[in-house]
Parts: C-alpha cells; structure tokens; sequence
C-alpha cells in the first residue's frame, strides 16, 4: 500500500508516492512540507529529503496527464 499525492506546481503536474503508506504523523509532515516548494524540482528535492528521513520508497512522476 502506499500514499500518494497528485500536486500541480508553477511548472507542471507532479505524482509523488511514498511506499509503504505514511502514517497520520507523516501525512501531517508531508502537508507541510508540498506547502514550500514552488517548481518540481524543489518539490523534487523535498520529497527525497522527505523519504530519506522516514526511510520510506518514494516515487516521482511528473510526465502525468
């Protein structure tokens, strides 16, 4: 199971999946943490922090529909 975001940044939509799913006191994190970033690659940069941190997988697309 994991927990996923679709997010629409200054350039571009993004789909961004953490594996296994967060729990609630990560999901609380990750909202604040999608809130700083303004483009995809500092979205980007902020997920993998993100996942480097809770030692999660962590998946990044940005070529959605």
């Amino acid at each position: 199971m994991e927990t996923g975001l679709q997010l629409l940044m200054r350039d571009g939509a993004v789909r961004v999946a953490f594996q296994p799913h967060l729990t609630a006191e990560q999901y609380t994190e990750l909202l604040a943490r999608v809130r700083r970033p303004t483009t995809k690659a500092e979205l980007r940069r902020e997920m993998e922090e993100a996942a480097k941190h809770w030692g999660s997988g962590f998946e990044f697309n940005s070529a959605i529909e």
